[in-house]
């Protein structure tokens, strides 16, 4: 059995919510997933729809990657156990963190180019989650005491953020004028967001949320994240108290949008496994293959089988590829299809690529999946 290793802020686990295939907040959701990677998380976008992010190998090592017209580059800090990236800016420059060989943790910036390690005076801990064109980067440190505060770094100088009575106080976003986003824990462990200026923040609650954490501000002022309610998380745009959640999902986690509306955050499919995602305002949903198919792999030689496909958007009349070629297939919801597989297309070892198309003169079609059929025992 595989662990899951998240890396969802340690937020919530939550239980599924069953949607339609298109969002009730007329968004449409494509699911981004680092190639062959067990765990991703999408956490920045530019205007550009540059994004960037952290995902996990099968052996639980965390990567930070960039991802460029759709074309994935990892970046680790060097020598570093472990390295999660978070936000990005307009000229690619990704800020995170990274675990040394001590476990320590540090904050980073990689500017394109190099990496230049971010380590708050004295701090037991450093993370950093955002930044702007100019520089100013935010984050989060640990003090000698374990109490987490939030921090601006600009030109070589740290300033230590809390907002006023709070416990804990985090920093993930900032914009080009300066204002910042995150959230803070109050006396009771009730947990708010926050957004404005050092000396003049202001706490933020999503109306009947029982926690609300912010996490990106564009340069109009746009602002995204995520709340609870009743164990229940789900992503949010500020203006107008837009809902975000991926159909289906456990939970979903808003990160990061642009002044585009174009959103991109984490959510946890049904196995427990968290993917990242994209979703688009006022764009028909396109039908999207989960990684967890039942069964996932097969062996050669088995003779035909039934394929059971899970993910999102499918419609009556949705129809499985194998390799290019259709395969008759069931409508049994939205989420699922069951497709018959030849015993021809598993005769011998190969790795399928598998596609879910809508019905249609121009149908809709999914993203890419790989089907691996091993090969079966000797003779």
């Amino acid at each position: 059995m595989r662990v899951r290793y998240t890396f969802v802020l340690f937020i919530l686990s939550l239980t599924m919510s069953a949607v339609t295939a298109l969002a009730q907040s007329g968004y449409s959701y494509t699911t981004i997933d680092y190639p062959a990677a067990f765990n991703t998380g999408v956490f920045g976008i530019t205007k550009a729809g540059q994004m960037s992010g952290t995902y996990f190998g099968n052996d639980g090592v965390a990567h930070a990657f960039i991802c460029t017209d759709g074309k994935f580059s990892r970046l680790d800090f060097p020598k570093a156990g472990r390295t999660f990236g978070f936000g990005i800016n307009e000229a690619g420059w990704i800020v995170g963190y990274y675990i040394d060989t001590d476990n320590k943790v540090h904050g980073f910036l990689h500017d394109a180019e190099n990496f230049t390690a971010l380590n708050y005076p004295d701090a037991a801990a450093t993370r950093a989650y955002g930044l702007n064109a100019s520089g100013q980067i935010v984050g989060s440190y640990q003090d000698s005491n374990n109490v987490t505060h939030g921090f601006l770094h600009e030109k070589g100088k740290f300033t230590s953020i809390d907002f006023p009575g709070s416990t804990r106080t985090e920093v993930y976003g900032i914009n080009n004028a300066g204002v910042m986003v995150g959230y803070y824990s109050d006396s009771d462990s009730n947990v708010h967001g926050i957004q404005g200026k050092p000396g003049a923040l202001t706490s933020f609650d999503f109306p009947g949320a029982q926690r609300t954490t912010l996490y990106s501000i564009t340069e109009s002022g746009q602002v995204a994240g995520s709340f609870s309610d009743h164990n229940k998380n789900h992503g949010f745009i500020k203006e107008g108290n837009v809902r975000l959640h991926y159909p289906g999902a456990l939970s979903t986690f808003g990160f990061a949008l642009n002044d585009s509306a174009e959103v991109v955050g984490q959510y946890v499919d049904e196995d427990s496994v968290d993917h990242g995602f994209l979703a688009v305002k006022g764009k028909e949903q396109a039908p999207q293959i989960s990684l967890r198919l039942d069964p996932d792999n097969m062996t050669s030689g088995v003779g035909a089988f039934k394929l059971t496909v899970r993910g999102i958007g499918f419609v009556p009349g949705s129809v499985l590829h194998w390799n290019g070629t259709a395969r008759s297939t069931s409508f049994q919801d939205s989420s699922h299809l069951v497709a018959n597989i030849e015993a021809a297309d598993v005769a011998t070892p190969n790795v399928a690529s598998l596609v879910v198309v809508n019905p249609g003169a121009n149908g809709a079609r999914s993203n890419v999946v790989a089907f691996v059929v091993h090969a079966g025992p000797t003779p």
